[in-house]
């Protein structure tokens, strides 16, 4: 199973002064099986938290999910999170499939739900 999905957040902090930040996630499934996924602020040097739900649904039917993931970025940096495969509900069901879809949902930064646009 290998899929791939991405996104990208956006919000204005309250801050001192306004400033937009940028955010983009995306997630991989990889052959260990694992989720590996990449927040990069692309705008902006405030330090945000982006949290996100994974799922992958397969074509026999099953939805496997992962744990909810949240990092924290700032300075234009990026970071990664793993999620082991012990960690993935359903997997064991949806080992062979040729056609799975991902799905990131409940984005958020700061807390805030956002909208996000796929990439």
């Amino acid at each position: 199973m290998r899929t791939v999905v991405a996104a990208a957040l956006a919000a204005v902090l309250a801050t001192g002064w306004s400033e937009s930040v940028n955010v983009s996630l995306s997630c991989v499934t990889t052959a260990a099986p694992s989720v590996e996924c990449t927040a990069q602020q692309t705008q902006g040097k405030s330090e945000v938290e982006a949290c996100w739900d994974f799922e992958v649904a397969c074509g026999n039917g099953t939805v496997v999910t992962a744990p909810r993931s949240c990092v924290k970025v700032k300075d234009g940096g990026t970071e990664k999170v793993t999620i082991p495969s012990d960690k993935l509900a359903g997997i064991d069901k949806c080992a062979g499939d040729t056609k799975p879809v991902a799905k990131l949902s409940n984005t958020t930064l700061n807390g805030k739900a956002f909208e996000f646009t796929p990439k």
